[in-house]
C-alpha cells in the first residue's frame, strides 16, 4: 500500500505540473505581445518625434529666410537714406554759400540806394552765382515714371522704400514746380 500512495501522489504531482505547464506559455505569450507593443509604441512615437523635428528645422529655416531678407531690406534703406543724407548736405552747403555771397553783396551795396534795388541787387546776385538746381521730376525719375504708368502711391511707395506720404509731397511738390 505505500508504494500505492506514492503512485497516487506521483500521479497527481504529474497531472497539477501539466495544469501548470500551459498558464506558464500563456503567460509567455502574453509577455511577449506586451513587448511587442510597447516597441510598436516606441517606434510609432520616434516616428512623431522625428516628424515634429523636421517641422521644426522647416519652420527655423524659414524664419532664418524671413531675417536675412528684413537685414538685407533695412541695409539698402539705411544706404538710400546716406545717399539722401549726402544729398541735403550737398545743398545746405550750396545754400550756405549763396547766402554767403549774398550777404557780401549786400554789404558792399552803398547805404543811400532804395530797399527795393538792395533786394533785387541780391536777388540778381543769388540767381548768378546759384548752380543749376535740378528740378524734383529730374530727382526722382524712377518714382515719376512709376506715377506717369499708372501705378499706385502705394506701389510707388513700396517700390521706391518710401512712406506713402514722402512720396505724395514729391508728386505734389513736382505739380508746384510746373505750375509757375
Amino acid at each position: 500500500m505505500d508504494s500505492w500512495i506514492y503512485i497516487v501522489l506521483l500521479g497527481i504531482g504529474a497531472v497539477l505540473y501539466a495544469l501548470m505547464l500551459p498558464k506558464r506559455r500563456e503567460e509567455t505569450v502574453k509577455s511577449e505581445q506586451v513587448v511587442k507593443e510597447m516597441e510598436s509604441t516606441l517606434e510609432q512615437y520616434m516616428g512623431e518625434v522625428q516628424l515634429e523635428n523636421e517641422q521644426l528645422l522647416d519652420l527655423v529655416g524659414q524664419m532664418k529666410q524671413e531675417q536675412t531678407a528684413k537685414q538685407t531690406a533695412q541695409q539698402e534703406q539705411l544706404n538710400e537714406m546716406r545717399h539722401r543724407l549726402l544729398a541735403v548736405e550737398q545743398q545746405l552747403a550750396s545754400t550756405e554759400g549763396r547766402l554767403r555771397s549774398a550777404e557780401t553783396l549786400l554789404a558792399s551795396v552803398p547805404v543811400n540806394i532804395s530797399t527795393t534795388q538792395a533786394s533785387e541787387a541780391v536777388e540778381a546776385a543769388d540767381i548768378a552765382s546759384q548752380p543749376h538746381i535740378n528740378s524734383i521730376k529730374s530727382r526722382y525719375t524712377e518714382l515719376f515714371d512709376m506715377y506717369e504708368a499708372g501705378r499706385s502711391i502705394d506701389m510707388i511707395a513700396k517700390s521706391a522704400g518710401m512712406q506713402r506720404g514722402e512720396v505724395q509731397l514729391i508728386i505734389q511738390l513736382a505739380k508746384q514746380e510746373e505750375s509757375p
